[in-house]
């Protein structure tokens, strides 16, 4: 597949540009919130009905691919602007730093998505064992 080069990127329409940027940089930190708040809405309801920690499962797995996506579209913004000066005022430099950040953000966001994952199993199967 062929990459974009930056002024592709930057003359994009919003849709475009917020999906191959903004997702890039935040799509972790949104996938990492969601996990939070419906794994902690969730978690005590299942423990009641006794169905089992299916759910929890469904929603890491959702929230690890979404997360994996925005790594990627990062690690292609990287590719797209490397050997740019990312201190610099142009766009292959702003296009760089924002691919560092998330690269950055998404890797810290995945590894909270999979531990909350396993721990909130671990949780469930304690709870159901009492």
């Amino acid at each position: 597949m062929k990459l974009p080069s930056v002024e592709e990127i930057e003359r994009a329409g919003p849709i475009t540009r917020g999906f191959v940027v903004w997702y890039a940089v935040f799509g972790g930190l949104g996938a990492w919130t969601v996990h939070l708040v419906s794994s902690a809405a969730i978690v005590r309801w299942l423990s009641n009905i006794h169905e089992g920690h299916w759910p929890l499962d469904v929603i890491t797995a959702v929230c690890v691919v979404a997360t994996l996506l925005a790594l990627y579209l990062s690690w292609r913004l990287y590719r797209v602007a490397r050997g740019a000066d990312e201190s610099g005022a142009d766009d292959a430099g702003q296009l760089l730093f924002l691919s560092y950040l998330g690269l950055l953000f998404n890797v810290i966001n995945l590894a909270l998505i999979v531990i909350e994952g396993a721990y909130s199993v671990a949780l469930f199967q304690h709870h159901a064992l009492r």
